[in-house]
């Protein structure tokens, strides 16, 4: 009995290390990546990187380091890649912003740039910045304060039209916000940013080889992916690009945020 039971001890203690191994090896794996890095062995470094990208562990320094490295091999597409998931995180968004702002600067060509909408950098901001579900708990609240109070006003005798008014005025704001948020959702999950990884192709009017060409586009360009219509297609995306125009452009040239 004593035996099973240093037995059993004994394998919940392996188990508890094995775990706890588990939980270092990430970090453990980008230490040793940044010490290659340091070391100046950048394909070895970016091999370990690309093996957390792959187990999806995901943070703001891993892309930062990523996109440094690109940058010191001159990918420079793959860098900026990188150097912009790196900017949605706040602990490497000004870091990021900086090499950004470097790497730009190295490409041979440069993409005209239509400024966006007042509505379109309204509704990027909410879904990078707010996110739908706080602007949904957003909604939900105001439309349940509305409806709350308006049901109040049945059990108070109140001569007054200001509080149904104003939570009748509370619930439609409300439910016009919770419609905003399905909609911003619904532009997260239709449309990616993407960049362009090789030196030049021809943005097409068709998803085929043979098809009329709209435009040009050249490494480090960045496109708006449209996934409803590019899920038709194995091997073509369709983007609209930063000067306005939409065409079809195959799948492997580009990256997808």
């Amino acid at each position: 009995m004593l035996k099973k039971s240093v037995l059993f001890f004994i394998s919940l203690l392996s188990i508890a290390f094995m775990v706890k191994a588990q939980q270092q090896s990430p970090q453990l794996t980008f230490d040793r990546a940044n010490q290659q890095l340091q070391e100046g062995n950048i394909q070895q470094a970016l091999a370990l990187y690309q093996s957390l990208e792959q187990q999806n562990k995901y943070s703001g320094a891993l892309f930062l380091n990523m996109g440094l490295s690109y940058l010191r091999i001159d990918s420079t597409a793959k860098a900026k890649f990188y150097l912009l998931k790196a900017e949605q995180f706040d602990e490497t968004e000004s870091k990021a912003e900086q090499a950004l702002d470097y790497v730009e600067t190295r490409f041979s060509h440069q993409s005209a740039v239509l400024p966006e909408l007042p509505w379109q950098k309204a509704l990027n901001w909410l879904g990078s910045e707010v996110g739908s579900p706080t602007i949904l708990g957003i909604g939900l609240l105001l439309f349940n304060l509305g409806i709350v109070t308006f049901i109040g006003t049945w059990f108070y005798n109140m001569s007054s039209t200001v509080w149904p008014r104003s939570a009748i005025t509370t619930a439609c704001l409300g439910a016009l916000i919770i419609l905003l948020s399905f909609y911003t959702n619904y532009r997260q999950q239709r449309y990616s940013k993407a960049v362009m990884i090789t030196q030049q192709t021809n943005v097409l009017d068709q998803p085929k080889a043979e098809a009329t060409v709209v435009n040009q586009a050249f490494e480090g360009y960045t496109f708006t992916v449209d996934h409803n219509k590019s899920s038709n297609e194995d091997r073509w995306s369709y983007i609209r690009m930063s000067n306005g125009l939409y065409g079809w452009i195959p799948t492997e040239e580009i990256m997808i945020l």
